[in-house]
């Protein structure tokens, strides 16, 4: 009966194993994305596709950014700087001249308020503050490995094989590079994925606002109009809100695993031109001789949106090409060993 009961366990327990291994199947990704010039006359959406960066993983952020961690148990900021193991640090515990020239470029970028790392308080947010535009090429500072247990792991440029596609897509007439990274990942089942963050190229925040109306520059003028001492003040003393970056590539890739691997794409891709749209309400006071008629429209510099939504089953170790009128996507889903603990 004992010996029963013994094997019965070791039976269970080898099942489960089994089974986790199974669910922690690891793949090793790489995606390169290009932009191409096309004289397409296809309709895009009016609004950007909805894309739920805010639940995605963010492997490109610590390469790019300068994160500011604000805990509300500390009187002083942390702000979070990387080495070239991606190992990171408070500058302000580091020498005056620490990381002052990434400083420097990325002090004109946008910034994004994302949860704070899991050592750190429940209540701490991190803030990254990028350049005004983001390098085609993300990877670690040095080779990279996942380990057993860990999540997503961002690997060194060097650990990509797509150098010889790269550069034969690049040779191509009006191709232009947007984003190119590898990466390892264990695969879940759909219910259970967690998408990628990917974004790449300019960002057009001090320009456009997300849905891609032109911003009118109305904060000079006003206070240009006021001279007396407590405007001046409150214009000088008050810092202006720093918006959140409107990329030129941005939305999610969540690659999932249900007997077969799946790959789930909402990207948008932002292009400037020209919209027909409504005079601003003070324009249009200002010419109009009727309050009842229609308001009148014009062309108007306008942040366009289009998109890349695609959900494609695919096949481990071979190279796939998502196509599209305004841009390309090529990926490859590499089988691995398993990581170790």
């Amino acid at each position: 009966m004992l010996r029963q009961l013994a094997v019965s366990i070791a039976t269970l327990i080898a099942f489960s194993h089994s089974s986790l291994a199974r669910a922690e199947a690891w793949f090793e990704v790489e995606v390169y994305i290009f932009e191409r010039q096309s004289q397409s006359t296809e309709q895009w959406p009016m609004a950007p596709i909805e894309t739920k960066t805010n639940r995605a993983i963010d492997l490109i952020s610590p390469v790019v950014g300068q994160a500011v961690v604000s805990m509300s148990n500390e009187s002083a900021p942390c702000t979070l700087v990387y080495d070239a193991d991606a190992n990171s640090h408070c500058a302000e515990s580091t020498s005056t001249g620490t990381n002052t020239d990434a400083t420097t470029e990325m002090s004109n970028g946008g910034a994004l308020a994302i949860p704070g790392p899991s050592t750190a308080s429940s209540n701490a947010v991190t803030s990254y503050r990028y350049p005004s535009v983001i390098p085609s090429e993300i990877g670690s500072g040095s080779q990279a490995y996942a380990s057993q247990g860990s999540g997503p792991v961002l690997l060194a440029s060097s650990q990509g094989q797509f150098a010889s596609i790269i550069s034969s897509l690049s040779r191509e007439r009006g191709n232009r590079s947007l984003l190119h990274m590898t990466w390892q990942q264990p695969m879940m089942g759909k219910s259970g994925s967690v998408p990628i963050r990917l974004f790449a190229g300019k960002d057009y925040s001090a320009s456009y606002h997300f849905d891609g109306r032109q911003i009118v520059q109305q904060a000079m003028a006003s206070a240009m109009q006021s001279t007396n001492g407590t405007t001046g003040m409150m214009a000088e003393t008050s810092a202006p809100l720093q918006p959140s970056p409107v990329w030129q590539l941005d939305g999610t890739l969540n690659i999932y695993l249900s007997h077969y691997l799946y790959i789930e794409t909402a990207l948008n891709l932002r292009k400037e031109g020209r919209k027909l749209m409504p005079v601003a309400a003070d324009e249009a006071s200002m010419n109009a001789t009727n309050t009842a008629a229609t308001p009148a429209k014009v062309m108007t510099p306008y942040l366009m949106s289009i998109p890349l939504e695609q959900n494609r089953r695919v096949k481990s170790d071979e190279i796939h090409y998502l196509d599209h009128p305004e841009m390309g996507m090529v990926i490859q889903i590499r089988k691995m060993a398993q990581p170790n603990a």
